[in-house]
């Protein structure tokens, strides 16, 4: 199966991490589901929450990757439980020195799944400034990158929504992307989710347009709930097209989870993620009933 974009399919990225396929699958095994993506045709596998597996799984999901041929997606640089801590936001030693551990944590990760981005997501204070808090997080960043840009990796930003996760330094895409702008190196770059972006900022593809420069991986995800393409309100034949237009050669990262859990839903689920996958290339304003 070709594929105008390239997908791949979440191994589990959140409570309780079942990966996207696993009734189809019919196992949790992530190796399973590794070439399970390989017979589909996709590019590669999200492996998120690789930071809260064993080491022994972390190399058999390296292995897996690197013998099925599949990219390595975006892992995110800490643990899940510590995803909302606010060293980040903070401007002093101690902030920087639990960055570097995590980091330095994340980079081994990173090395045995042979990813080459880490998802960086930090919490605020909702009792300071947020435009200090950002100020903090900037400085954090470029000493942050000095660290990632020698071991080969991205730091990649994400914002959420408040709604989903409130109380986070990120939520407004223009924002993100103002930051990796100050702070001015190639080490440093963006996550475009949609159902984030979506929820907070909507007009997804001028965003998507407006950021471009920065963007290094594009997740989705329908809104609202956070489910399947076709599920919601989003016009993912639109986006498809536009990352079509646009070039994109990244990774798309399906991270989402299904409107109603089963087989069945997987199975249309794939199959509709074939249809808009295929309609990618049909030029704006052309319908699938067109003959030019």
């Amino acid at each position: 199966m070709t594929w105008n974009l390239r997908y791949a399919p979440h191994l589990g990225y959140r409570p309780p991490f079942d990966p996207l396929f696993r009734a189809t699958v019919g196992s949790d095994d992530p190796v399973a589901h590794i070439e399970f993506a390989r017979d589909q045709g996709f590019a590669g596998a999200l492996y998120a929450a690789a930071r809260g597996r064993t080491v022994d799984e972390q190399h058999r999901v390296g292995e897996a990757l690197a013998n099925n041929g599949l990219e390595a997606g975006c892992l995110l640089y800490t643990t899940f439980d510590k995803l909302r801590t606010t060293m980040w936001a903070v401007d002093t030693r101690d902030a920087r020195d639990a960055i570097a551990a995590e980091l330095r944590l994340a980079i081994d990760v990173a090395k045995r799944i042979g990813a080459k981005r880490l998802a960086v997501l930090g919490g605020s204070d909702p009792a300071r400034p947020m435009a200090e808090q950002h100020a903090a997080f900037i400085r954090n960043l470029r000493f942050a990158a000095e660290i990632a840009a020698p071991a080969g990796v991205l730091l990649c930003l994400e914002t959420l929504s408040s709604k989903s996760v409130p109380d986070m330094l990120l939520q407004h895409i223009a924002d993100a992307y103002a930051i990796v702008r100050a702070v001015d190196n190639p080490a440093v770059r963006l996550i475009f989710d949609t159902s984030h972006v979506q929820i907070m900022d909507g007009d997804l593809l001028a965003n998507l347009e407006a950021t471009w420069d920065a963007i290094d991986i594009v997740q989705i995800a329908d809104n609202p709930g956070r489910t399947e393409p076709g599920s919601g309100e989003i016009n993912f034949e639109s986006l498809f097209r536009l990352l079509h237009r646009l070039q994109y050669r990244g990774l798309v990262e399906l991270e989402h989870g299904w409107l109603r859990p089963g087989i069945v839903s997987e199975r249309s689920g794939l199959a509709l993620l074939r249809e808009l996958d295929a309609a990618a290339t049909r030029p704006f304003g052309e319908t699938a009933g067109d003959d030019s």
